[in-house]
């Protein structure tokens, strides 16, 4: 090769960075002295996975470096490491810093490739590495939580809708009934009979019954177009709740099957905690809580103005589903978890509230899932008070 590159334990080493996209991917390889020895672009299919495959086994003591693309960076990922390649996965946001600081502004992916080979060397002491079998720990669950999570969003997608067809066929129906109420579809269903007062609904009182009855009688029904959009809507969301419980209690199975510490920590149910586990997969590609938090989009922003610094908010640029079910854990944690609930108190003691209260409790709370993680023991509360 001509250079000494020596890599991390002291024997030569290359660096490839792979720029993934739809169809195709550009693969860039260097020494670690940051001097191009290979480009090229493959297609994103087997073959183009196999002829990779030989084009990197030319090499001895090679690491291989790919971004984290939505989905199309797996296929290429998994026939690496079943292939036993020493390869790592990027966080986009890692390498965006990077790819910006080009002093030409050209953006293309055999430069991006180029950039992420670079970065592995820059950052070598400081990646979050995804070895062998670790990205693949939850692999089914992690899929089975992504399809939750669609769904849920569609369900939200099709509540919208339904709530601004109401709010036009039958003003001020959806100010006194809440559409998540487990009565909300059986006035729907039954509207006329409603109008006719010919049904009764169970759960409401007479007065409650008698002001939706007065909203239905003076609504505007000649509307049929919007009609049929609500009952277009509703059967969506009948199909789509059908499809969560089934999700969810895929999900519960998988959940139940998995060993794992977390499962000890009060106030994480079953379905944060299948987020929380398919999202960071294997614990120990993370050597310090402060990198968890990072990855997550929990750590702090910090603005420098002469001689302060200004922590203001939480950064954001992490996985979006941790930080999620982070929130929905922290609300019972702090009522059945005795750590968070006696850090809640003192926080807010010192005047801490809001917004912020409820953040430095979810740190909190990632702190105790990284030790529980890492450490491979239950929760246990503390003998003595703990900040």
């Amino acid at each position: 090769m001509g250079r000494n590159s020596m890599n991390w334990s002291g024997g030569y080493m290359i660096y490839v960075g792979i720029d993934m996209a739809k169809k195709k991917f550009d693969y860039c390889i260097i020494d670690s002295e940051l001097s191009v020895i290979k480009r090229g672009i493959l297609i994103n299919n087997i073959y183009g996975f196999s002829e990779f495959l030989r084009i990197i086994k030319k090499y001895k003591n090679i690491k291989l470096g790919i971004e984290s693309t939505g989905i199309y960076h797996v296929n290429l990922y998994t026939y690496l490491i079943n292939n036993n390649c020493n390869i790592i996965l990027l966080n986009p946001m890692e390498t965006k810093l990077l790819k910006s600081s080009r002093i030409r502004k050209n953006k293309t992916d055999k430069i991006d490739a180029e950039a992420i080979a670079k970065y592995i060397i820059i950052r070598k002491n400081n990646i979050i590495t995804m070895e062998k079998d670790t990205e693949n720990t939850y692999t089914n669950l992690r899929e089975y939580v992504y399809t939750y999570v669609r769904i849920n969003r569609k369900i939200a997608m099709a509540k919208n809708q339904l709530i601004r067809d109401l709010d036009l066929l039958y003003p001020g129906l959806t100010e006194i009934v809440n559409t998540d109420s487990k009565y909300f579809i059986e006035i729907i269903n039954n509207i006329e009979k409603i109008i006719e007062n010919n049904y009764k609904i169970k759960y409401i009182s007479e007065s409650k019954y008698s002001e939706i009855r007065n909203i239905l009688i003076n609504s505007n029904t000649n509307n049929n177009a919007v009609k049929y959009d609500i009952d277009i809507n509703i059967e969506t969301l009948e199909l789509l709740n059908k499809q969560l419980m089934k999700t969810k209690s895929i999900i519960e199975d998988e959940y139940n099957s998995i060993d794992s510490k977390i499962k000890t920590i009060p106030g994480i149910g079953t379905i944060t905690g299948s987020i929380i586990l398919s999202s960071i997969g294997d614990i120990n590609k993370f050597d310090s809580v402060l990198k968890l938090r990072a990855y997550s989009g929990m750590d702090p922003v910090v603005k420098q103005s002469g001689d302060y610094n200004i922590t203001s908010k939480i950064s954001k640029r992490g996985n979006p589903l941790i930080r999620y079910a982070l929130y929905l854990s922290t609300i019972p944690a702090i009522k059945f978890n005795p750590v968070i609930k006696r850090y809640y108190t003192r926080k807010k003691n010192d005047g801490m509230k809001g917004n912020k209260l409820l953040i430095a409790c979810s740190n909190k709370l990632l702190n105790i899932i990284y030790s529980v993680l890492k450490n491979n023991k239950d929760f246990e509360e503390p003998l003595d008070n703990i900040n």
